[in-house]
């Protein structure tokens, strides 16, 4: 019986802590290692344009860069090219980046985004954190050689069935405040969709989109969320590619949530035709009610079906 080491990965009690190697080993005696997993008949061509990168909150670990590293050899192990991150796994790095950074460019992956998810932190005027606080999340996550902030913050509401004007009109003040601090670090700005600032089929978001130097931010797509919100997601997809460098893949195994799996041939068709270039991410919430949770991180089957469908 495998169990969760403090590191994230899985040892066994009999024997003792199963090391990075003996994990991998299994990987790869499995066919989940991204050599050993062979393509669909009917799987898509390689999209080339496209990069796959990994959320990591699919492994338990501790916070910081010990726990964080060896989460990070998987992911490489698996064929990813990038990953994505909280910021509070990379925060203690912050005030000394240099040696940080070395370390985990050594994995071999790009750090595709450093996400900022506070909730016990939003402003109820903004929805979203504090700007001094990120402001330094901002720093650090450029320091580290993060390709872009990634936020999630709290839908505005509605007054009598339409957006709250007053508080949207704040929130997209400091969005656009944040956004040219982080375009002034070398860093992008994205936004990242849950279903309650996605109502009225993204109005939240076109709106922050139709902002002055709406230019300088993008949106962290998540299908599962603006699917939870009633939107039609690959519609959605095709009217605003070009705001959208990352698409959050988020539990496309599960159709518990919305009724029906994912449809990633039509949202596939949609990227195909869009020439589309950003980060597809893998997301599986950890959850200790999965069964397979902590041996087998569905992460390695989500890993499997992103390859069969997009060719990636």
């Amino acid at each position: 019986m495998f169990s969760p080491g403090m590191d994230g990965f899985p040892f066994d009690q009999g024997d003792g802590r199963l090391s990075r190697r003996g994990f991998i080993a299994q990987l790869t005696a499995a066919g989940l290692l991204a050599p050993a997993i062979s393509r669909s008949a009917h799987a898509a061509p390689p999209a080339t344009r496209m990069r796959l990168a990994c959320q990591t909150n699919a492994w338990p670990f501790v916070s910081g860069l010990q726990g964080l590293i060896p989460v990070l050899e998987t992911i490489k192990s698996l064929g990813f090219q990038g990953y994505e991150t909280s910021y509070r796994n990379v925060q203690e790095a912050f005030s000394d980046p240099k040696p940080a950074r070395a370390q985990l460019e050594e994995t071999g992956l790009t750090c595709a985004g450093i996400h900022v998810a506070a909730p016990n932190l939003y402003e109820p005027e903004t929805c979203i954190p504090p700007l001094p606080f990120l402001r330094k999340i901002a720093d650090g996550s450029s320091a580290l050689g993060a390709e872009y902030l990634i936020l999630s913050g709290r839908g505005v509401g509605q007054v009598d069935g339409q957006l709250n004007r007053n508080i949207l009109k704040q929130k997209i003040a400091a969005l656009l405040e944040i956004s040219q601090y982080c375009h002034d670090l070398g860093l992008t700005l994205t936004y990242h969709n849950h279903a309650d600032d996605f109502l009225r089929n993204g109005a939240e978001l076109d709106a922050l989109l139709s902002m002055d130097k709406s230019d300088l931010i993008g949106i962290w797509f998540c299908p599962h969320n603006a699917d939870r919100a009633g939107a039609k997601v690959v519609e959605y997809f095709a009217n605003h590619h070009q705001s959208v460098p990352g698409i959050h893949l988020t539990n496309i195994l599960d159709n518990t949530t919305s009724g029906h799996p994912f449809d990633g041939e039509a949202l596939l068709a949609e990227i195909q035709k869009a020439d589309w270039k950003g980060w597809l991410v893998i997301e599986e919430e950890r959850t200790r009610e999965r069964p397979e949770w902590p041996e087998t991180p569905v992460v390695m089957r989500s890993r499997q079906h992103v390859r069969q469908v997009f060719g990636l």
